[in-house]
């Protein structure tokens, strides 16, 4: 089996963690996820208090500002999981109340008050991809 790279995905790198565009925009656009850069880290209580202020007080800030200045989100949610990748990281996920159509294409929130899962996937071409993650790199 291939092994997948996330390279490609990769928007900016900080000390303890590198954010990274979740492949899976619709119907979340702008969707992200903080990986912990640490190897041993699998769990969100193996957090140390460096790792914690740097998500919380610089990557989730800097990732939500761009997020609303692009797509103008109404509210995010913040999840770690591990469930399917047993490694630190933390979900970034903006919320829409209405539908954003952007780069020809409709994004619409299947429940914008409830729980973000399950939802419908879309693939999206990696040239809208690409365009996602340069448009998000300009401003974080």
């Amino acid at each position: 089996m291939a092994e997948i790279s996330f390279e490609k995905y990769k928007i900016i790198t900080y000390e303890h963690w590198e954010l990274f565009l979740h492949k899976y925009q619709f119907p979340y656009l702008g969707r992200c996820y903080a990986w912990a850069k640490r190897e041993d880290a699998k769990r969100t209580i193996d957090m140390g208090k460096t790792e914690r202020d740097e998500l919380f007080d610089i990557i989730i800030p800097e990732w939500d500002k761009a997020i609303n200045e692009l797509f103008q989100h109404d509210w995010h949610n913040i999840s770690s999981l591990g469930n399917t990748s047993p490694h630190l990281h933390w979900h970034l996920i903006p919320r829409y109340q209405s539908e954003k159509i952007f780069y020809n294409m409709k994004f619409i929130d299947p429940n914008p008050k409830g729980n973000y899962a399950p939802y419908p996937k879309q693939n999206i071409s990696q040239e809208i991809l690409e365009k996602i993650k340069s448009d998000i790199s300009k401003i974080i």
